[in-house]
């Protein structure tokens, strides 16, 4: 579901039947209200979650199935813009429900949440990300097969994408389901001549012991990989002459608050 409150907003996904209030489809189709209930007639409705507390087996889904089609439609940019927003929504609720901020919930006080609706869509967008789009896919359709008119947990569902791509997913989701919070990485490069190497120094500055963070970094119009998984820890990134840019994840695919400024 999706509730603009009372001025004739939102929506509401009850299975075959959807309503909509007026006010969302007057004039120009709301293709991200709409997409986000129709999603749910197959998540949510036909696979439903087993209790509230995994709630973003409904939500997360709709959420992140809403933005997928934009990208079908709209393209990739126009997506990119949709994940960018979501990240910055997660971040802000974060702040406000800090400590309590998980995807899975414990309890019904607070849901639904920003948390429950971006964050678990945001998991299932590095999840494609981490698996690729056909593991991934072959997943997704595994578990709806699967629990098709029933319950799954999100255990079924971690279970579900270890079978079907041959992963241990079990860091996965403690980190990104369980753990409470974002990653905050800041750091610096610079460029070394000699060696013709860029120096990337980061760190993780959140609370807590570090994330595993496998992130793409952009050097000029090159795309290197790198697995960040300490709370500091240094690169030594080949480029044969010297960069006009070194960006971080610049395919927007790591659910992370970075900054990175030349050194």
């Amino acid at each position: 579901s999706v509730q603009n409150g009372a001025a004739g907003g939102g929506g509401m996904e009850h299975a075959s039947a959807i309503f909509y209030g007026q006010n969302s489809v007057n004039g120009r189709p709301a293709l991200g209200l709409v997409s986000h209930e129709v999603a749910h007639q197959w998540f949510g409705d036909s696979v439903t979650e087993k209790d509230w507390d995994d709630v973003w087996l409904s939500e997360g889904f709709a959420t992140y199935f809403s933005a997928l089609t934009i990208e079908h439609y709209d393209g990739r940019d126009a997506f990119v813009n949709v994940m960018k927003r979501s990240r910055n929504s997660i971040f802000n609720a974060e702040k406000r429900l800090a400590g309590v901020a998980v995807v899975q919930t414990k309890a019904w006080s607070g849901i639904p949440n920003g948390i429950v609706y971006q964050k678990g869509g945001w998991s299932l967008h590095m999840l494609r990300a981490m698996l690729g789009d056909g593991k991934f896919w072959a997943g997704i359709r595994e578990y709806y097969r699967r629990y098709r008119d029933a319950n799954a947990s999100t255990t079924d569902f971690r279970r579900v994408m270890e079978e079907t791509s041959g992963a241990d997913l079990g860091w996965f989701f403690q980190q990104w389901v369980y753990r409470p919070g974002s990653p905050v990485v800041e750091g610096t490069w610079s460029y070394n001549a000699a060696t013709h190497q860029v120096e990337l120094a980061l760190s993780q500055a959140q609370p807590g012991e570090s994330y595993r963070l496998p992130i793409e970094v952009a050097i000029g119009n090159q795309i290197q990989k790198i697995e960040f998984n300490q709370k500091h820890q240094t690169f030594q990134l080949p480029a044969e002459n010297e960069p006009p840019s070194v960006t971080l994840d610049p395919n927007v695919w790591v659910l992370m608050d970075a900054r990175l400024e030349r050194k």
